[in-house]
């Protein structure tokens, strides 16, 4: 058995010196692409403010736990918003996890806030555990529940499972586009063809609610990031659904570990009558069942479109833990009790301030 584990912090200048290790140790705990290090890289170029740090266990002198975080104005934050399907502490030994948490709390930061964490995650309880120990108020509360396909058996069984108006609705389209022309699902593993699917994805809904790619500068560096990255692994996945040689659908997706991950997804909107973008989920989900994959992850909110082709759903849990101090509490209040709350105790105290200065 080794001893304890020993803590360190990478800071962002040098964190890629344990990118290696770091996905070799993602690779040990079967960890989704969205806990890597080329995630956090390129969400951190893109969207980062503050200080990133990475938290580190060892054991043995092989690294076994790491956590990135962003420290802030006396915050402790995750590195993640609404582009990120999931974060979380990678571990291979609890001790490792604790060890981890615990250098996270002995900072005494003023709030700590992780989001993104999966509802069954052992360090959720463990975050708590460490943050009631040193005197933090702990809230734990769901973000979102995402829709997924457990792959278990055929297509065809899995497609009778589906409701009946499912199922007649998407083949009638099917037909009716077919007379347009030839229909295929254009799978394409490399980044040369991301401007087009940026394209497609601005083109259609997302485009008119300002949260396409394409968009604003940040998003749009961080999605090329995301895909030269995934590339790079042979991950990326770019689904277009063509009518002969024009594409009328897009997913930019990521397929990992058994796992398929729409990431963006967009339509033309000129072929909306033709509803493309449930033709594309089926055409990707029928392919998932094919070539063997273990679940299809639709990711983000629990929508009605994708609780229709879904077998099961799982939260994301938001993690606060507020410090037993003056500006914990008033951060804690203005949270629960909401944030007027909280400005008229700020305002409360700089008054008295001004007047004892005085």
């Amino acid at each position: 058995m080794t001893g304890p584990a020993e803590t360190g912090t990478a800071a962002a200048e040098n964190y890629e010196e344990i990118f290696d290790e770091w996905d070799a140790l993602a690779d040990r705990v079967a960890a989704t692409p969205f806990m890597r290090p080329g995630w956090i890289a390129a969400w951190w170029r893109a969207f980062g403010s503050g200080k990133l740090e990475v938290l580190t266990a060892r054991r043995g002198g092989r690294l076994d736990g790491v956590m990135p975080v962003v420290t802030r104005g006396g915050a402790t934050a995750s590195p993640s918003n609404v582009h990120t399907p999931e974060f979380g502490l990678l571990s291979q030994d609890p001790r490792s996890a604790t060890t981890i948490i615990d250098e996270v709390f002995a900072r005494r930061p003023r709030v700590v806030s992780l989001r993104f964490l999966p509802r069954s995650e052992p360090e959720l309880a463990r975050l708590r555990r460490a943050a009631e120990a040193v005197g933090y108020s702990v809230l734990v509360r769901p973000l979102e529940r995402s829709p997924r396909v457990l792959i278990d058996g055929s297509w065809s069984a899995y497609k009778a499972g589906l409701s009946r108006n499912l199922r007649q609705d998407v083949e009638r389209c099917q037909r009716r586009l077919e007379q347009v022309g030839r229909v295929t699902l254009d799978v394409t593993p490399t980044a040369a063809k991301l401007p087009e699917a940026f394209a497609l994805e601005l083109s259609g809904c997302e485009g008119r609610r300002k949260s396409a790619i394409l968009s604003r500068p940040e998003t749009a560096e961080y999605y090329d990031l995301v895909g030269r990255w995934a590339a790079k692994r042979g991950w990326l996945r770019l689904m277009f659904l063509r009518v002969d040689d024009r594409a009328i659908a897009v997913h930019i997706a990521i397929e990992a570990g058994g796992a398929y991950f729409p990431l963006k997804g967009g339509y033309e909107p000129s072929m909306r009558a033709f509803s493309p973008g449930k033709l594309l989920i089926r055409a990707t989900l029928k392919r998932a069942f094919e070539t063997g994959l273990q679940r299809y992850e639709f990711l983000g909110g629990e929508e009605h479109y994708k609780l229709r082709w879904a077998t099961d759903t799982y939260d994301r849990m938001l993690f606060q833990a507020f410090a037993p101090t003056f500006a914990g509490r008033v951060e804690s209040a203005a949270l629960i009790r909401g944030r007027p709350f909280a400005k008229r105790v700020l305002g409360l105290v700089r008054r008295r301030a001004a007047t004892t200065r005085a």
